[in-house]
């Protein structure tokens, strides 16, 4: 019993640990576990979320259709593969609050190697999506800067020398 105690202190430190979300379902895909970092992106607390339907707890969308996207839960139980989801996906929290997130589904296996659940991992990713669209604007912005000035420019590339970008300028005045 004793040991048994300290195995599950370590499993309860190191999923407290854990800077990503930590969701796990039983065979039916019912919550079990969520660690504080999956409580605090659905807002659904343990308490709360235990031994309801995953997609209860877990409600995510398209980001660009904002239809629902189904959770990988049910196909890792049905066919004990790992799944990921799309990218640009939206978790819905509890207070109705949004964030993009990337995740990945497992089976979780007894020692027979039956699936007897599932454990989703996710992590915020809005940061990340916020500076990879301001990195395409910002890249924009350049390109109609070089499209409309005129000068003509050309950009090489460092190793090698070969002709990265050509404005219209360029193209005019070279004739290519």
């Amino acid at each position: 019993l004793a040991t048994l105690q300290v195995s599950e202190q370590k499993l309860a430190v190191t999923l407290h640990s854990i800077g990503d979300a930590v969701i796990a379902t039983d065979a039916e895909g019912r919550v079990t576990l969520m660690n504080p970092m999956a409580e605090r992106l659905t807002g659904w607390s343990l308490a709360k979320a235990l031994h309801c339907p995953v997609e209860e707890v877990f409600q995510i969308i398209n980001m660009e259709t904002r239809h629902p996207v189904a959770v990988p839960v049910k196909e890792t139980l049905a066919h004990g593969t790992i799944q990921g989801l799309i990218n640009h996906t939206v978790l819905i929290a509890f207070d109705r609050r949004e964030c993009a997130i990337a995740d990945s589904c497992a089976p979780i296996r007894d020692r027979e190697g039956h699936v007897i659940g599932a454990v989703l991992v996710f992590r915020d990713v809005t940061k990340e999506y916020a500076t990879q669209q301001a990195a395409r604007d910002s890249a924009a912005v350049v390109q109609t800067i070089l499209n409309t000035v005129a000068d003509g420019i050309v950009t090489l590339r460092a190793s090698g020398g070969i002709v990265a970008t050509v404005n219209p300028a360029a193209e005019r005045l070279f004739g290519y």
